[in-house]
């Protein structure tokens, strides 16, 4: 954090640390969730931040979707369809020849719908965007096996399917595809078709860049 607010300070590109620091509290992370946060952090700013503030809209919550620190701090990376335990057991020798490089699935868990009620109500369409709990359901699915590979040491981003919902999902009037070999682009399509909408935080962005 104190590198982050050296070059804050001392930066040339001040537009850019700006928006920077917009962003970051726009999509924000709790730095205390678990012990986890505060060593992802630097690299969630770095990374999921930073390099999207002057760019498109869709690719900066792209970006902080497929962040391991935001992933762990609304919980999406314990997020599973609660079937999928079932199906694992009845898995064909293919699809468990598939999944073979893939790390320990972990024990039986639920949907959990923290981090698509945050997406559509915080980060992009706002509290009275015209979504319902529904819609907040169905991102949650969408989102089912967006998790961390090794998440006490590299905390690396992967998709699992053994874990995500392989059926149809309406979102906002939209189905997604439920075609195998597209399930872990559900959450990826969600991410630019919510991003098209007009975002409520047009005019606060421009209010931290004219009075600071």
């Amino acid at each position: 954090m104190q590198a982050k607010l050296m070059r804050a300070v001392y930066s040339d590109r001040q537009l850019q640390e700006q928006l920077t620091d917009f962003w970051f509290n726009h999509f924000n992370v709790f730095v205390y969730k678990d012990g986890q946060e505060i060593y992802l952090l630097g690299t969630y700013e770095r990374e999921a931040i930073r390099p999207h503030v002057l760019g498109k809209f869709r690719d900066l919550v792209g970006a902080t979707a497929h962040s391991p620190a935001m992933l762990d701090y609304l919980d999406n990376s314990v997020s599973a369809d609660p079937d999928a335990f079932d199906r694992i057991k009845h898995a064909t020798p293919k699809e468990r020849a598939e999944w073979k490089s893939l790390p320990p699935v972990g024990g039986k868990r639920g949907l959990n719908e923290n981090y698509g009620r945050e997406l559509m109500e915080l980060h992009t369409l706002g509290v009275d965007g015209g979504y319902t709990q529904q819609d907040v359901i169905a991102v949650a699915k969408c989102f089912t096996g967006w998790t961390i590979r090794e998440p006490q040491k590299t905390a690396d981003f992967y998709f699992d399917p053994r874990i995500h919902d392989p059926g149809e999902k309406r979102v906002l009037g939209k189905e997604n595809s439920r075609r195998r070999h597209e399930r872990w682009r559900t959450g990826s399509r969600f991410t630019r078709e919510d991003a098209r909408h007009r975002s409520p935080y047009l005019l606060p962005a421009c209010g931290a860049l004219c009075f600071g």
